[in-house]
């Protein structure tokens, strides 16, 4: 069968849960997926096969198959016009052994072998480039922005606080994911933290005990806060186990942008999960994912030379497009030139490192740019209450972006 350059493998063979209880083909895709009377399929009255199966997967599918580009799926489209590697991509590769065995001409498949599961929103952390949407402390504080705010239930941070508790009041979700254990290939674990959700340690542990986990890969992104414990056990009844760690910056930086985390404690979590890998988890892989944003692209060169330090399998550098006002391509033009200037300057070391800059600088020069309003108007509000102030660790940005 002759495929589109633009098909995604995606919308025939995964699904995502968002930490307030809906579903999506992928985390990048820019719409939940509704039922035939529009209205938004929720993961704790609705079974994943029955989303999975739904006329609106079925649409895409057929947009896909029509060389199509679906507009949802904007976020990959913007990454590969500035040459960078977009989820899309990047899926292909990494499922390369599932890719030539989709059934593409087939409309309702059965095939959904990669679940992205966002259990919620607990997280223990407050990162500048999240939201209440993923992190219940993010939400918690929100509430407390607003002064005399006489209910607290009507703040859409409160919605999302208590949404995200979907999956601890969903017996049907559970035991309708038990059930497609035996065709689950991939878990994709995100957050929240997923690393402090305990329901995802209950199903590691009961796909292992009945007979799937050896079938199974798993790919964590995690904040570096939390310490291994026993988990290295569990991990060892399955396939591939990869880690993909989240730190976007360097010492009082990564404690600026992850509000909450240690950049001491951090590097021995990291340190760890790497002698668990030499010692007794030969499965398990490590990478660096970092997300690219206004607060730290001025310093990339000073985060690559820490991870120079690290033995971390891959690095990949991930592109932010949301929230907009933290993408690069939504600086001031005083911030693209700093900015530019600097990327285009430095000598990068290796090979990798310089088509990933060039990347970078062609999503910049992509972008529409901003007169920072909306920027620094958050990053105000939230310094002004964690008592924290952006010119201090990032001076050059600061005067740029108009924090002044």
């Amino acid at each position: 069968m002759n495929l589109p350059d633009s098909i995604c493998m995606l919308p025939w063979t995964s699904l995502e849960a968002t930490p307030q209880g809906t579903s999506r083909p992928c985390c990048l895709f820019d719409e939940e997926i509704v039922d035939k009377e529009g209205n938004k399929f929720w993961l704790k009255d609705a079974s994943l096969q029955e989303i999975y199966k739904s006329e609106y997967l079925q649409n895409l599918r057929q947009d896909f198959l029509n060389g199509g580009k679906p507009k949802a799926c904007f976020r990959c489209w913007d990454a590969e016009a500035a040459g960078a590697t977009s989820k899309r991509m990047h899926t292909r590769t990494r499922l390369k052994e599932l890719y030539a065995n989709v059934d593409w001409s087939n409309l309702q498949p059965d095939q959904l072998w990669f679940l992205d599961l966002k259990l919620g929103n607990i997280c223990n952390l407050k990162c500048r480039i999240c939201g209440s949407w993923s992190s219940s402390k993010w939400a918690e504080e929100e509430i407390k922005y607003v002064k005399g705010l006489k209910n607290p239930k009507e703040h859409l941070a409160y919605t999302f606080l208590q949404q995200g508790m979907w999956p601890r009041k969903s017996d049907l979700f559970w035991q309708n994911l038990k059930k497609l254990l035996p065709q689950i290939k991939y878990f994709e674990f995100t957050g929240g933290e997923p690393w402090l959700i305990q329901e995802h340690w209950d199903l590691l542990k009961y796909a292992a005990d009945n007979g799937y986990s050896k079938n199974i890969d798993i790919h964590y992104n995690t904040n570096a806060t939390q310490e291994l414990g026993p988990h290295t056990q569990i991990w060892s009844e399955f396939g591939r186990v990869d880690i993909a760690f989240s730190v976007d910056n360097v010492g009082e930086r990564f404690e600026y942008e992850r509000y909450g985390a240690d950049w001491t404690k951090a590097n021995k979590i990291i340190d760890d999960v790497h002698f668990a890998r030499s010692a007794d988890t030969p499965n398990i892989t490590t990478q660096l994912c970092f997300t690219v944003n206004i607060q730290n692209v001025y310093y990339l060169d000073e985060l690559l030379d820490w991870a120079d330090t690290k033995p971390f399998d891959t690095i990949y550098f991930n592109l932010l497009t949301s929230p907009s006002h933290m993408s690069i391509q939504y600086m001031t033009p005083e911030s693209k030139e700093l900015v530019l200037n600097k990327l285009k300057s430095m000598f990068w070391g290796r090979d990798f490192y310089q088509r990933e800059i060039d990347n970078v600088i062609r999503f910049i020069e992509n972008g529409p740019g901003s007169d920072g309003t909306e920027f620094v108007r958050k990053m105000t509000k939230t310094d002004q209450y964690r008592k924290q102030d952006f010119r201090l660790l990032y001076p050059e940005m600061a005067a740029t972006m108009g924090y002044d």
